[in-house]
């Protein structure tokens, strides 16, 4: 079984934010969101770029962030099918069931960090250290063999407010979710 851990460096200026990091043996990947108006709008658009990764983009959501609450997340030209699931009110009783072609994944809260597995395969990111002048860095751990449409998923994740996850943000999230359906203000997926 192979595993492997690798850190990501938040990049924040004038136009946007976002992380950028060498993910073992794939290489280098940026994932940046954009943040300057256009036609009087803030884009709600996350797109994760390297050399060895595919082609991912994360759109729409609730209020002013990109967000599982009514985005959509599109790999290699296929949107990824994402459905919250709820099984009670506890902590860790919310994950995110997602699948992209032949794959079936889980996206949830683990501990202090979130964890994206496929059968026995997992990656885990959490904060990790704090630089001075940078901000708060990612910490990834991998446990499995991985490739590197699942690290981009779980990566693209880490700029996108995961927050109906939570107990307090699902119930922030439900009277609007009941008002205008699940997939609010997303956008249309290309």
């Amino acid at each position: 079984m192979s595993s492997f851990e690798f850190e990501l460096e938040p990049v924040n200026n004038s136009s946007g934010y976002g992380f950028r990091g060498r993910v073992g043996k794939f290489g280098d990947v940026d994932i940046f969101r954009d943040v300057r108006p256009v036609g009087g709008i803030t884009p709600k658009q996350v797109v994760l770029c390297g050399p060895q990764f595919p082609d991912v983009l994360f759109n729409g959501g609730a209020g002013g962030v990109p967000s599982l609450d009514g985005g959509w997340l599109r790999v290699d030209g296929t949107i990824v099918d994402m459905n919250l699931k709820v099984n009670g009110v506890r902590k860790g009783s919310r994950w995110l069931e997602m699948k992209h072609r032949d794959r079936d994944y889980t996206y949830g809260i683990a501990n202090k960090a979130v964890e994206l597995r496929r059968g026995d395969r997992s990656i885990t990111i959490g904060r990790g250290k704090f630089v001075s002048g940078i901000g708060r860095m990612r910490a990834g751990c991998v446990q499995g063999e991985v490739d590197a449409t699942d690290l981009a998923i779980a990566i693209i994740m880490e700029t996108v407010d995961t927050s109906a996850l939570s107990t307090l943000g699902a119930l922030f999230a439900a009277p609007a979710t009941f008002l205008f359906g699940p997939r609010r203000d997303g956008g249309t997926p290309c």
